[in-house]
């Protein structure tokens, strides 16, 4: 069974997600996400995990929303900052 067969049996996303799961989550391939999202990514034992709140807090931002219910997090919008920032060094390489 796949992480995405779990997750269709779960009535709602996890709060804590596997690269796979979150890959689909933003409706991006695996390899896209872990280009743009490994920097926020947690290591726990073997496991390499995202947040459902801070992937919804950088979709809420891309895309001008605001979030409801989502506490302060100075340093996301630093992370994301610094992301951007290599992207661009990277495009002009």
């Amino acid at each position: 069974m796949t992480a995405l067969d779990r997750i269709e049996r779960l009535p709602d996303w996890p709060a804590r997600m596997t690269a796979p799961v979150a890959a689909a989550y933003m409706g991006i391939g695996h390899a896209t996400f872990l280009v743009r999202f490994k920097h926020m990514g947690v290591k726990e034992e073997t496991n390499m995990l995202w947040a459902r709140a801070q992937l919804d807090r950088f979709i809420a931002h891309h895309f001008g929303l605001p979030t409801l219910n989502a506490p302060a997090t100075p340093s996301f919008q630093d992370e994301y900052a610094i992301w951007k920032a290599g992207r661009a060094a990277k495009n002009k390489s």
